[in-house]
């Protein structure tokens, strides 16, 4: 798959990524849009010292799944939903999250990206892609 990808202190464009292995709750989504932000940039410079495909802002559609065929966007923080942090509702600040694009996951700036199924919320048909990329 295409990818923008950042490698020690460098951005590449790469043509021919292998996608990551998927873990069996999670979704392929084909990316339609992916927004840039000041993170991306951060993470650039060496912030959180990612490295894999970039991108946390994005729309696209789900292939698989209860929104299959329905653009979907995705919460980024992928948490375990199984320690005591998620348990008492706090699952944003699982200690075992990953987070898309930012922290041990590959994020959106690809063909496709794959996100927990409970991480997916549909776009409204009344929202252009320009505007859902945002959420």
């Amino acid at each position: 798959m295409r990818a923008v990808v950042l490698t020690g202190a460098h951005v590449e464009y790469r043509a021919h990524e292998t996608p990551p292995a998927p873990q069996p709750h999670e979704i392929p989504v084909r990316v339609v849009a992916a927004g840039l932000c000041e993170t991306d940039l951060q993470l650039a410079q060496g912030y959180m010292g990612f490295q894999g495909v970039l991108g946390h802002e994005f729309v696209g559609v789900a292939e698989e799944g209860q929104w299959a065929g329905q653009r979907v966007v995705g919460e980024i923080n992928c948490s375990c939903h199984r320690c005591p942090t998620c348990l008492r509702g706090d699952a944003n600040h699982c200690p075992h999250r990953t987070v898309l694009g930012i922290l041990n996951r590959d994020g959106a700036f690809a063909d496709r990206v794959w996100l927990p199924e409970r991480n997916l919320h549909p776009v409204p048909e009344s929202v252009p892609d320009w505007q859902a990329v945002f959420t």
